[in-house]
């Protein structure tokens, strides 16, 4: 499996050292970065001060197509709010038939400090390994432990764990993708 990490609008160091750290072990995969400046002007809302996270991820796909494989997805790091059509903001949002995910910075904020900078990490850490669920088949799961519990605030983000429980990861071998076993979690 291969990964292409796009890094956009300058996230902290950190963000994009420990994206590449997880993707790589999380699916034994290979990772290549690129950096984006900025997005589009014509992908912003202006009435709503968002950009349009599925307008951006078509505009992913419209542009990285070319190097598009089976086995590569695309994963965005942007550091900009967005939003669907029916919801306030989202932190992430994976098309699959896309092979293109994109996670968002400024709502994993909330409530942090400049200093609570590990805090942020492992907050886009499982934002990451959720949207790179979707990409790969997995739906919402029940278990609030699960990284792949839906998330509607931060609050549900910091309660989960940054792992699939066992059924997700059985999903996802049933699908031929093997998860490093330190990304599932152990059974009680």
């Amino acid at each position: 499996m291969r990964f292409l990490l796009l890094v956009i609008g300058n996230p902290e160091d950190a963000i994009i050292i420990d994206s590449i750290r997880t993707l790589s072990s999380a699916f034994n995969a290979k990772v290549s970065v690129r950096y984006i400046d900025n997005l589009p002007l014509d992908l912003y809302d202006s009435f709503r001060g968002q950009f349009r996270a599925d307008a951006i991820n078509l505009w992913i796909y419209n542009e990285f197509s070319r190097v598009l494989r089976q086995d590569l997805l695309i994963l965005g790091i942007v550091n900009a709010d967005a939003y669907v059509p029916g919801l306030n903001f989202v932190f992430g949002l994976a098309t699959p038939p896309l092979q293109t995910a994109t996670v968002y910075i400024p709502r994993l904020r909330f409530g942090l400090g400049s200093s609570d900078i590990d805090k942020l990490v492992i907050r886009v850490r499982k934002e990451i390994m959720h949207e790179v669920g979707h990409l790969l088949g997995l739906e919402h799961c029940r278990n609030p432990l699960c990284v792949m519990c839906f998330s509607n605030s931060v609050f549900d983000t910091d309660r989960k764990s940054w792992k699939y429980c066992s059924l997700c990861a059985s999903r996802l071998s049933r699908l031929g993708v093997i998860v490093n076993e330190d990304y599932v979690l152990k059974s009680a």
